[in-house]
Protein backbone atom coordinates (compact mmCIF):
# COMPACT_ATOMS: atom_id res chain seq x y z
CA UNK A 1 0.00 0.00 0.00
CA UNK A 2 1.05 3.35 -0.69
CA UNK A 3 1.11 6.54 1.63
CA UNK A 4 -0.64 9.51 2.27
CA UNK A 5 0.50 12.44 3.33
CA UNK A 6 -2.51 15.28 4.66
CA UNK A 7 -1.18 18.20 4.29
CA UNK A 8 -2.50 22.22 5.14
CA UNK A 9 -1.71 24.57 2.62
CA UNK A 10 -2.18 27.96 4.58
CA UNK A 11 -4.83 30.11 4.33
CA UNK A 12 -3.89 31.66 0.99
CA UNK A 13 -0.75 33.19 -0.08
CA UNK A 14 1.07 29.78 -1.75
CA UNK A 15 4.42 30.47 -0.53
CA UNK A 16 3.15 29.77 3.10
CA UNK A 17 3.38 26.46 2.20
CA UNK A 18 5.22 24.36 4.18
CA UNK A 19 8.98 22.76 3.14
CA UNK A 20 7.20 19.43 4.46
CA UNK A 21 4.55 19.90 2.26
CA UNK A 22 6.10 21.46 -0.99
CA UNK A 23 8.41 18.32 -0.92
CA UNK A 24 5.15 15.88 -0.42
CA UNK A 25 3.64 17.98 -3.11
CA UNK A 26 6.28 17.35 -5.64
CA UNK A 27 6.66 13.64 -4.94
CA UNK A 28 2.67 12.87 -5.49
CA UNK A 29 1.21 10.70 -7.88
CA UNK A 30 -2.15 11.61 -6.75
CA UNK A 31 -3.40 15.12 -5.38
CA UNK A 32 -6.70 15.12 -3.46
CA UNK A 33 -7.70 18.66 -3.62
CA UNK A 34 -9.93 21.22 -1.97
CA UNK A 35 -12.54 24.05 -2.89
CA UNK A 36 -10.24 27.12 -1.07
CA UNK A 37 -6.57 26.61 -1.96
CA UNK A 38 -4.71 29.00 -3.82
CA UNK A 39 -4.50 26.62 -7.23
CA UNK A 40 -0.50 28.08 -7.99
CA UNK A 41 0.10 25.54 -5.50
CA UNK A 42 -0.91 22.66 -8.30
CA UNK A 43 1.67 23.71 -10.34
CA UNK A 44 4.05 22.05 -7.53
CA UNK A 45 2.77 18.69 -8.83
CA UNK A 46 4.86 16.50 -10.90
CA UNK A 47 3.44 16.26 -14.73
CA UNK A 48 2.29 13.04 -14.44
CA UNK A 49 0.42 13.29 -11.16
CA UNK A 50 -3.55 12.86 -10.69
CA UNK A 51 -5.35 15.80 -9.76
CA UNK A 52 -9.07 15.01 -8.34
CA UNK A 53 -11.18 18.14 -7.06
CA UNK A 54 -12.99 16.88 -4.14
CA UNK A 55 -14.00 20.31 -2.65
CA UNK A 56 -17.27 21.20 -0.38
CA UNK A 57 -19.05 24.50 -1.19
CA UNK A 58 -22.06 25.61 1.08
CA UNK A 59 -25.08 23.65 0.08
CA UNK A 60 -22.71 21.53 -2.64
CA UNK A 61 -20.32 18.78 -2.12
CA UNK A 62 -18.22 17.03 -4.85
CA UNK A 63 -18.14 14.34 -2.31
CA UNK A 64 -18.98 13.66 0.87
CA UNK A 65 -16.63 13.45 4.03
CA UNK A 66 -16.90 9.39 3.68
CA UNK A 67 -16.45 9.63 0.47
CA UNK A 68 -13.07 11.40 0.02
CA UNK A 69 -11.71 8.63 2.65
CA UNK A 70 -12.57 5.50 0.57
CA UNK A 71 -11.14 7.44 -2.46
CA UNK A 72 -7.80 8.03 -0.41
CA UNK A 73 -8.16 4.08 0.99
CA UNK A 74 -8.64 3.30 -2.81
CA UNK A 75 -5.64 5.53 -4.21
CA UNK A 76 -3.33 3.95 -1.61
CA UNK A 77 -3.70 0.83 -3.82
CA UNK A 78 -2.82 1.72 -7.25
CA UNK A 79 -0.24 4.99 -6.34
CA UNK A 80 2.51 4.94 -3.74
CA UNK A 81 2.48 8.59 -2.73
CA UNK A 82 -1.24 10.22 -2.21
CA UNK A 83 -1.63 13.76 -0.87
CA UNK A 84 -4.52 14.63 0.47
CA UNK A 85 -4.35 18.46 -0.17
CA UNK A 86 -6.06 21.31 2.56
CA UNK A 87 -6.28 24.84 3.01
CA UNK A 88 -5.85 26.17 6.03
CA UNK A 89 -4.54 24.08 8.56
CA UNK A 90 -5.88 20.13 8.73
CA UNK A 91 -6.03 20.51 12.25
CA UNK A 92 -8.62 23.44 12.71
CA UNK A 93 -11.51 22.77 11.52
CA UNK A 94 -9.88 20.62 8.83
CA UNK A 95 -11.88 17.20 9.52
CA UNK A 96 -8.38 15.68 9.85
CA UNK A 97 -9.15 13.47 12.50
CA UNK A 98 -11.74 11.75 10.49
CA UNK A 99 -9.30 10.79 7.64
CA UNK A 100 -6.75 9.43 10.18
CA UNK A 101 -8.73 7.68 12.27
CA UNK A 102 -10.40 6.14 8.34
CA UNK A 103 -6.56 5.36 7.04
CA UNK A 104 -5.71 3.84 10.48
CA UNK A 105 -8.53 1.55 10.76
CA UNK A 106 -7.14 0.18 6.87
CA UNK A 107 -3.28 0.24 8.08
CA UNK A 108 -2.26 2.66 5.82
CA UNK A 109 0.88 4.78 6.53
CA UNK A 110 0.07 8.17 6.70
CA UNK A 111 1.66 11.75 7.46
CA UNK A 112 -0.19 14.77 8.94
CA UNK A 113 1.74 18.72 8.11
CA UNK A 114 -0.04 21.37 9.53
CA UNK A 115 -0.19 24.47 7.61
CA UNK A 116 -0.32 27.85 8.91
CA UNK A 117 -3.94 28.05 10.50
CA UNK A 118 -6.10 31.50 9.31
CA UNK A 119 -6.77 32.92 12.41
CA UNK A 120 -2.44 33.64 12.74
CA UNK A 121 -1.68 33.89 8.70
CA UNK A 122 -5.02 36.26 7.39
CA UNK A 123 -4.47 38.54 11.10
CA UNK A 124 -0.82 39.56 10.16
CA UNK A 125 -1.66 39.94 6.84
CA UNK A 126 -4.36 42.28 7.60
CA UNK A 127 -2.20 44.09 9.96
CA UNK A 128 -2.33 42.91 13.26
CA UNK A 129 -1.45 39.94 15.86
CA UNK A 130 -4.16 37.94 17.35
CA UNK A 131 -2.58 38.14 20.46
CA UNK A 132 -0.34 41.39 21.89
CA UNK A 133 1.18 41.68 25.50
CA UNK A 134 -0.95 42.92 28.31
CA UNK A 135 -3.69 43.68 25.54
CA UNK A 136 -4.62 39.82 23.88
CA UNK A 137 -3.55 37.16 26.22
CA UNK A 138 -6.06 34.57 24.62
CA UNK A 139 -7.40 33.33 21.92
CA UNK A 140 -10.68 31.68 21.43
CA UNK A 141 -11.00 29.71 18.19
CA UNK A 142 -14.49 28.56 16.65
CA UNK A 143 -16.93 28.28 14.51
CA UNK A 144 -20.40 28.74 15.51
CA UNK A 145 -22.22 27.33 12.43
CA UNK A 146 -23.90 24.23 13.68
CA UNK A 147 -23.99 23.95 17.90
CA UNK A 148 -25.53 27.73 17.97
CA UNK A 149 -27.10 27.03 20.99
CA UNK A 150 -23.96 25.43 22.75
CA UNK A 151 -21.59 28.47 21.64
CA UNK A 152 -23.95 31.20 23.58
CA UNK A 153 -23.06 29.24 26.47
CA UNK A 154 -19.21 30.16 25.93
CA UNK A 155 -18.24 33.43 28.40
CA UNK A 156 -17.85 35.50 24.87
CA UNK A 157 -18.07 38.94 26.60
CA UNK A 158 -15.33 37.58 29.35
CA UNK A 159 -12.76 35.84 26.61
CA UNK A 160 -13.14 39.41 24.21
CA UNK A 161 -12.23 41.38 26.79
CA UNK A 162 -8.73 40.83 27.07
CA UNK A 163 -8.38 38.48 24.28
CA UNK A 164 -9.31 37.99 20.64
CA UNK A 165 -12.52 35.50 19.33
CA UNK A 166 -11.68 33.90 16.02
CA UNK A 167 -14.51 33.24 14.16
CA UNK A 168 -14.28 30.58 11.22
CA UNK A 169 -17.42 29.75 9.09
CA UNK A 170 -19.41 32.42 10.74
CA UNK A 171 -20.37 35.20 8.60
CA UNK A 172 -24.68 33.20 8.30
CA UNK A 173 -24.20 33.50 11.84
CA UNK A 174 -22.83 37.79 12.34
CA UNK A 175 -26.26 38.71 13.52
CA UNK A 176 -26.32 36.04 16.03
CA UNK A 177 -23.02 36.04 17.30
CA UNK A 178 -23.35 39.76 18.20
CA UNK A 179 -26.11 39.59 19.78
CA UNK A 180 -24.97 36.91 22.18
CA UNK A 181 -22.38 38.67 22.86
CA UNK A 182 -24.06 42.45 23.44
CA UNK A 183 -26.63 40.33 25.95
CA UNK A 184 -23.55 38.81 27.83
CA UNK A 185 -22.56 42.24 28.53
CA UNK A 186 -19.95 43.26 25.79
CA UNK A 187 -19.68 47.06 24.98
CA UNK A 188 -21.01 47.93 21.93
CA UNK A 189 -17.72 50.08 20.57
CA UNK A 190 -16.12 46.39 21.00
CA UNK A 191 -13.61 46.38 17.80
CA UNK A 192 -14.51 44.10 15.17
CA UNK A 193 -12.97 43.35 12.28
CA UNK A 194 -13.69 40.94 9.23
CA UNK A 195 -11.14 40.08 6.51
CA UNK A 196 -12.38 37.94 3.09
CA UNK A 197 -9.77 36.20 1.23
CA UNK A 198 -7.24 36.69 3.94
CA UNK A 199 -3.55 36.72 2.54
CA UNK A 200 -4.75 36.38 -1.17
CA UNK A 201 -4.04 39.44 -3.64
CA UNK A 202 -8.20 40.05 -3.30
CA UNK A 203 -7.75 40.14 0.52
CA UNK A 204 -10.93 42.50 1.43
CA UNK A 205 -11.51 43.97 5.26
CA UNK A 206 -13.62 46.40 7.45
CA UNK A 207 -13.19 47.16 11.23
CA UNK A 208 -15.95 48.25 12.96
CA UNK A 209 -17.61 47.85 16.26
CA UNK A 210 -20.30 45.12 17.33
CA UNK A 211 -22.83 47.68 17.17
CA UNK A 212 -22.16 48.27 13.55
CA UNK A 213 -20.06 45.34 11.72
CA UNK A 214 -23.41 43.67 10.43
CA UNK A 215 -24.26 47.05 8.46
CA UNK A 216 -20.98 47.66 7.84
CA UNK A 217 -20.17 43.90 5.97
CA UNK A 218 -23.37 44.43 4.08
CA UNK A 219 -22.42 47.52 2.74
CA UNK A 220 -19.13 46.25 1.94
CA UNK A 221 -20.56 43.24 0.01
CA UNK A 222 -18.02 40.80 2.32
CA UNK A 223 -18.96 37.16 2.05
CA UNK A 224 -17.43 33.43 3.21
CA UNK A 225 -14.59 32.56 2.76
CA UNK A 226 -14.04 35.36 5.58
CA UNK A 227 -13.04 35.18 9.32
CA UNK A 228 -14.25 37.44 12.26
CA UNK A 229 -12.05 38.72 14.74
CA UNK A 230 -13.17 40.23 18.19
CA UNK A 231 -11.28 41.90 20.56
CA UNK A 232 -9.75 44.88 21.32
CA UNK A 233 -6.49 43.67 18.52
CA UNK A 234 -8.83 44.03 15.86
CA UNK A 235 -8.94 47.71 15.57
CA UNK A 236 -5.35 47.86 14.41
CA UNK A 237 -6.75 46.51 10.83
CA UNK A 238 -7.82 50.16 10.31
CA UNK A 239 -4.74 51.10 9.11
CA UNK A 240 -3.24 49.71 5.98
CA UNK A 241 -0.69 46.26 6.77
CA UNK A 242 2.57 45.50 5.25
CA UNK A 243 0.62 43.35 2.80
CA UNK A 244 -1.77 45.56 1.45
CA UNK A 245 1.23 47.64 1.23
CA UNK A 246 2.73 45.42 -1.25
CA UNK A 247 3.28 47.13 -5.29
CA UNK A 248 0.93 44.90 -6.81
CA UNK A 249 -1.66 44.33 -4.23
CA UNK A 250 -5.11 44.46 -5.41
CA UNK A 251 -4.28 43.55 -9.08
CA UNK A 252 -6.01 40.98 -10.27
CA UNK A 253 -3.86 39.08 -13.21
CA UNK A 254 -4.71 36.06 -15.18
CA UNK A 255 -1.28 35.31 -16.70
CA UNK A 256 -1.28 33.83 -20.37
CA UNK A 257 1.83 31.70 -21.57
CA UNK A 258 2.90 29.66 -23.72
CA UNK A 259 5.71 28.67 -21.64
CA UNK A 260 5.00 26.86 -18.49
CA UNK A 261 6.14 28.33 -15.90
CA UNK A 262 8.08 27.24 -11.85
CA UNK A 263 5.95 27.86 -8.58
CA UNK A 264 8.73 30.62 -8.31
CA UNK A 265 8.63 32.15 -11.30
CA UNK A 266 4.45 32.51 -10.49
CA UNK A 267 5.48 34.00 -7.08
CA UNK A 268 6.81 36.65 -8.53
CA UNK A 269 3.44 38.22 -8.87
CA UNK A 270 1.79 36.76 -5.54
CA UNK A 271 5.18 37.97 -3.46
CA UNK A 272 4.15 41.55 -4.79
CA UNK A 273 0.82 41.30 -3.74
CA UNK A 274 -0.91 39.97 -6.44
CA UNK A 275 -3.95 37.93 -6.94
CA UNK A 276 -2.49 35.49 -9.96
CA UNK A 277 -4.53 33.29 -11.99
CA UNK A 278 -2.15 31.04 -14.21
CA UNK A 279 -3.44 29.83 -17.50
CA UNK A 280 -0.90 27.77 -19.86
CA UNK A 281 -1.28 27.47 -23.58
CA UNK A 282 -0.08 25.76 -26.84
CA UNK A 283 2.67 23.21 -26.04
CA UNK A 284 2.84 24.32 -22.39
CA UNK A 285 -1.41 23.28 -22.18
CA UNK A 286 -2.03 20.95 -19.50
CA UNK A 287 -5.39 19.24 -19.64
CA UNK A 288 -5.44 18.02 -15.96
CA UNK A 289 -6.18 21.54 -15.41
CA UNK A 290 -9.06 21.49 -17.49
CA UNK A 291 -11.78 21.17 -14.49
CA UNK A 292 -9.73 23.46 -12.51
CA UNK A 293 -10.36 26.39 -14.82
CA UNK A 294 -14.17 25.75 -16.21
CA UNK A 295 -14.42 25.85 -11.97
CA UNK A 296 -12.35 28.81 -11.53
CA UNK A 297 -11.20 30.88 -14.57
CA UNK A 298 -14.69 31.36 -16.04
CA UNK A 299 -16.40 32.94 -13.39
CA UNK A 300 -13.11 35.39 -13.19
CA UNK A 301 -13.50 36.97 -16.67
CA UNK A 302 -16.27 38.55 -15.55
CA UNK A 303 -14.69 40.33 -13.18
CA UNK A 304 -12.46 43.13 -13.74
CA UNK A 305 -9.59 41.03 -14.22
CA UNK A 306 -6.30 42.33 -16.41
CA UNK A 307 -4.93 39.50 -18.69
CA UNK A 308 -1.26 39.44 -19.40
CA UNK A 309 0.21 37.46 -22.06
CA UNK A 310 3.73 36.04 -22.09
CA UNK A 311 4.35 34.71 -26.22
CA UNK A 312 3.46 36.45 -29.36
CA UNK A 313 0.65 33.60 -29.97
CA UNK A 314 -0.94 33.64 -26.67
CA UNK A 315 -3.66 35.90 -27.02
CA UNK A 316 -5.12 33.66 -29.76
CA UNK A 317 -4.67 30.47 -28.35
CA UNK A 318 -6.24 31.87 -25.39
CA UNK A 319 -9.40 32.54 -26.76
CA UNK A 320 -9.24 28.91 -28.87
CA UNK A 321 -8.39 27.45 -25.00
CA UNK A 322 -11.68 29.38 -23.89
CA UNK A 323 -13.91 28.02 -26.57
CA UNK A 324 -12.95 24.50 -25.61
CA UNK A 325 -13.43 25.09 -21.99
CA UNK A 326 -16.89 26.76 -22.51
CA UNK A 327 -17.65 24.04 -24.82
CA UNK A 328 -17.15 21.33 -22.70
CA UNK A 329 -18.86 23.20 -20.10
CA UNK A 330 -22.11 23.40 -21.68
CA UNK A 331 -21.85 19.92 -22.82
CA UNK A 332 -21.51 18.11 -19.13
Amino acid sequence: MGKVALIGAGPGDPALITYHGLRALQNADIIFYDRLLNPILLYLAPEDAKLVYVGKAPEHHAYTQSEIQEKLISATKKYDNVVRLKGGDPGIFGRVEEEVQALAKHGIEYAVYPGITSASGVSVYAGFAITERHVSEKVFLATPTAQLQEFAQEPLAQLSAGGTIVLYMGMEKLVAVVKIMLTQGASESLPVTVVEWGSWGRQKKVVATLATIHETVEKAGLHNPALIFIGPVAAKAATKSWFEELPRFGQKTILVSEKKLTFDELLTYTDQGADLYPVFVGAAFDERFISLHQRLLLPLLKEEYEIIYQGKNAPALFQDFLKEIKGGQNGR
